[in-house]
């Protein structure tokens, strides 16, 4: 854990941040450093789309999980934005629920990121009913929620 703390801590430092303002809370297999900044800041490191913010999520995940025999899952947060968008795609993923359900068949939902996908794949990986898959490559790449055979 302490060559992570210092990885992360040297990483964050050319973004400006001390030490104090990173908080990294490790589990056996995941790892979540919420940075603590400014409300003012926090768009800096949320970026459009939370593109900024995924991106700084998977160069952290790169340089620890590198050569290492076991992965950890690898969270960056700041200002909560994680727990607000979980909760934006949860209320999303019902609305589309009642629709399948309704209809039974499957229902596409709007162009998501690679990270926003694999929360509503994690929300669906124990329903009884349904399940989810992805279709597509790329930006075209769709999150599929439908009845299971």
């Amino acid at each position: 854990m302490d060559s992570h703390q210092d990885l992360i801590h040297q990483f964050f430092y050319h973004f400006g941040l001390t030490p104090d303002q990173i908080q990294i809370d490790a589990e056996s297999d995941s790892l979540t450093i919420t940075l603590l900044v400014d409300q003012t800041e926090t768009g800096r490191y949320i970026g459009r789309f939370a593109t900024t913010l995924d991106s700084l999520q998977l160069l952290i995940s790169l340089m620890i999980n590198h050569d290492q025999p076991t992965h950890l899952n690898v969270t960056v947060d700041v200002g909560g934005y994680r727990q607000e968008r979980l909760a934006v795609l949860q209320d999303m993923a019902s609305r589309i629920e009642a629709e399948v359900t309704a209809s039974t068949s499957p229902r596409a939902f709007p162009p998501l990121s690679a990270s926003d996908r694999r929360a509503i794949h994690l929300l669906y990986q124990d329903h009884a009913t349904l399940t989810t898959y992805s279709e597509g490559e790329g930006q075209s790449r769709r999150l599929i929620l439908a009845p299971k055979s």
